[in-house]
């Protein structure tokens, strides 16, 4: 009876062939930016919310690099061992060593910073990575948030048109590749992102995703009331 598995490698290789999506079920660590909470530039102002997952309950060295331009802000080394959700803040803090590039806080305003996590065990050993890049610590409208891997992939370097609004998608959302056409296994976690506008139907949000634009629909998005935008409506213009 050998020939069930070569029967799935083929129908694997043919849908891969087609051009569709075979989900590759995560094992292992992680460690995820959920969303952006705090905005602020000295040292303990800028918040995220993160989720740990699959810790086995040993101790295990989270490393979190905070780089803008060619000085880096952060490169702290923290003990964790519990699942589940917790606020996670950038700080002055080196205990994962020194650097020869060291900023000198307030975090300059207004310029893309990138935070890289590790999830490492023992120190050294990276098991899991993950990337946010938000477009200054005083902003905080994520640019990328997603594996690390993804981001190295390809550069970051989106268009995003001025009167664009950081808005909220509460319980997350199913994304589009374009108006009616649904990207499978895409979602949006919980959290803040960049809404571009809307299509000419007025159903569905041009927002930006790690590093590209998709749509969603306008009933799973509403204004954010973080500071800085404190309840700005998102733009009615009509986009394409």
């Amino acid at each position: 009876m050998t020939k069930k598995p070569h029967f799935l490698m083929l129908a694997v290789f043919f849908l891969i062939a087609l051009g569709f999506a075979v989900p590759v079920f995560a094992v292992g660590e992680t460690f995820q930016v959920l969303s952006v909470n705090t905005l602020g530039c000295n040292s303990g102002n800028f918040g995220m919310t993160v989720e740990r997952t699959n810790l086995d309950g040993g101790t295990y060295f989270v490393r979190t690099v905070v780089t803008v331009g060619s000085l880096i802000y952060m490169n702290e080394s923290a003990s964790v061992s519990v699942n589940g959700l917790s606020s996670w803040n950038i700080f002055n803090n080196y205990t994962y060593g020194a650097v020869p590039n060291p900023g000198t806080y307030p975090i300059p305003a207004g310029q893309t910073m990138r935070l890289d996590f590790t999830v490492e065990r023992p120190v050294g050993t990276v098991l899991y990575a993950w990337t946010l890049v938000v477009d200054g610590c005083d902003a905080g409208n994520i640019l990328y948030n997603g594996l690390t891997s993804a981001y190295n992939a390809a550069s970051c370097n989106l268009d995003v048109p001025s009167g664009s609004v950081v808005g909220e998608a509460p319980l997350g959302a199913q994304a589009y590749y374009a108006p009616d056409s649904v990207a499978p296994g895409v979602v949006l976690n919980p959290g803040t992102y960049i809404v571009v506008g809307q299509d000419v139907s007025e159903t569905y949000y041009k927002v930006v995703l790690a590093c590209q634009f998709l749509w969603v629909r306008k009933d799973t998005m509403q204004p954010s009331w973080q500071a800085p935008q404190s309840g700005t409506p998102l733009p009615t213009r009509v986009v394409s």
